[in-house]
């Protein structure tokens, strides 16, 4: 049964498939696993930043702000 996952192909240098492959043998994973984990990691980093980035900007405006406390009353 084929699966519905996509697939991609990453061409890395010879030390970083040193380190995956290090990794996935403490982990007793997969190097496909491993870096697929590492590039969730890495997406949900990004999402962090770029939201970070919206708090930051919003916190320098002056608005009105409503209490926590009212907010979810």
């Amino acid at each position: 049964m084929p699966t519905e996952k996509k697939r991609i192909h990453i061409t890395v240098d010879d030390d970083t498939y040193e380190a995956l492959g290090r990794l996935s043998d403490s982990r007793r994973e997969s190097v496909a696993s491993v870096g697929l984990s590492l590039i969730e990691q890495a997406l949900e980093y990004q999402e962090d930043l770029y939201f970070s980035r919206i708090a930051d900007e919003r916190l320098k405006a002056r608005q009105k702000r409503i209490p926590h406390s009212k907010a979810w009353a």
